[in-house]
């Protein structure tokens, strides 16, 4: 469960004053997720343990200069996605073999059982179906899918996080969403698909 936005004020403002038991309530409350997204951007999951491991060293270190314009999730996404193209940049001169292309194939969505929507709301076979359709989706659709349905970032925190203008953002999404439909042809996923995307 995430925390409400005056719980986490509260433990960053304890955070930066030092508590270091409200710096592991941030940590426990956000790694997770942290993980999840970071695993398809870096697919080496030892480097990016090593990143989230350096990301809140960094949040440590300079607690007492950061000032928190934005929520602290979106703050640490945005932070990790830095470091990981960062570390594509450089290691692209070096090897092809760890791209982080945001072009076809592979999966950017994790689907933790415990935790997902759709598992909690839909049979098992419409859930596979969907799963399916997200995944064949060009991977900025499936970030960009991820980060407004299963993080829950806004359309103006997503343009900020890639990189991209706000009608950017939302064309994006259209495209997605219109993709969708399109693959699942059968009337009863369709409507699945409106009622989770849009409710």
């Amino acid at each position: 469960m995430e925390l409400r936005s005056d719980e986490e004020h509260y433990y960053w403002s304890q955070f930066k004053s030092g508590d270091r038991e409200a710096f592991a309530v941030i940590y426990q409350q956000h790694s997770h997720s942290l993980i999840g997204y970071g695993l398809k951007l870096c697919p080496d999951r030892h480097l990016l343990k090593d990143q989230i491991q350096e990301l809140f060293v960094e949040l440590w270190n300079t607690r007492e200069n950061l000032s928190l314009n934005c929520s602290l999730k979106f703050y640490l996404f945005r932070a990790l996605r830095y470091k990981l193209i960062r570390i594509e940049k450089v290691s692209h001169t070096r090897s092809n073999t760890a791209r982080l292309a945001m072009d076809q194939g592979g999966s950017l969505l994790q689907y933790p059982v415990e935790t997902s929507i759709i598992e909690k709301e839909m049979h098992e076979s419409q859930t596979a179906v969907l799963r399916r359709a997200i995944r064949s989706l060009p991977l900025r659709q499936q970030e960009i899918i991820q980060l407004r349905y299963y993080q829950g970032f806004s359309h103006d925190q997503i343009a900020e996080l890639m990189e991209m203008n706000y009608q950017s953002v939302s064309n994006l999404m259209h495209r997605a969403l219109v993709r969708l439909k399109e693959i699942v042809k059968m009337p009863v996923f369709q409507s699945f698909i409106f009622l989770f995307f849009f409710f």
